[in-house]
């Protein structure tokens, strides 16, 4: 399994989207909206097939799903959550039982802007596992189009790390999913997301 997409969140897409652009000197493309999950994110390519999304509350939905809950939450942006790519969901999600984490297996899609579809799967690990935000979540694309494709260039991936009091467990969970991540020791659990903008290196923190 490889990097996917990285969600930086907050409650506003417009104070995202600014903040953002602010800080790097791209402005991320609106992507669309999640039905049912209410959210509504703007990504930007981080090259290759990898890209940030900026996901924020979607105002037009009464309901929302666990992200956007956690979302509400928030006081700050911050790095929210990261994702990693594979085609085999299931053996991930019996990977992450015999972990002890449960995970929510399930299909979703979203409008594009110029009126296309996206459609994917997702593993979503639940809210209270072990590492919280640490445990990665999983997607399969199937036959959609990479959002890092189509989504504004100018940023670049350079690195991404998190560090946690106990590591050793999440690092059995990581090698088994196949997921080669840099994960640290440290006195509380945190994630970084270094990225290359037009205005100079970037971090972004949880």
């Amino acid at each position: 399994m490889r990097f996917d997409h990285f969600a930086y969140a907050g409650r506003d897409l417009d104070v995202l989207i600014e903040r953002f652009e602010r800080l790097s000197g791209v402005r991320p493309q609106l992507g669309g909206r999640h039905p049912g999950r209410g959210t509504m994110n703007a990504l930007a390519s981080l090259g290759g097939e990898v890209y940030l999304e900026l996901l924020a509350l979607d105002p037009s939905q009464s309901g929302q799903g666990p992200k956007g809950r956690g979302i509400a939450k928030l006081t700050q942006p911050c790095l929210f959550f990261y994702m990693i790519r594979g085609s085999r969901l299931e053996d991930a999600r019996d990977t992450m039982r015999r972990h002890g984490i449960e995970a929510e297996l399930s299909d979703a899609s979203r409008q594009t802007p110029d009126g296309g579809t996206l459609r994917w799967r997702l593993l979503v690990p639940a809210d209270d596992n072990p590492f919280g935000a640490m445990t990665p979540n999983c997607i399969d694309w199937l036959d959609s189009v990479h959002p890092a494709s189509t989504s504004i260039a100018g940023c670049t991936f350079e690195s991404f790390e998190m560090g946690h009091p106990e590591p050793e467990p999440l690092r059995a969970l990581l090698a088994d999913l196949g997921a080669d991540i840099a994960l640290h020791r440290a006195d509380r659990p945190f994630m970084r997301l270094a990225i290359g903008t037009p205005k100079g290196p970037l971090l972004l923190t949880s």
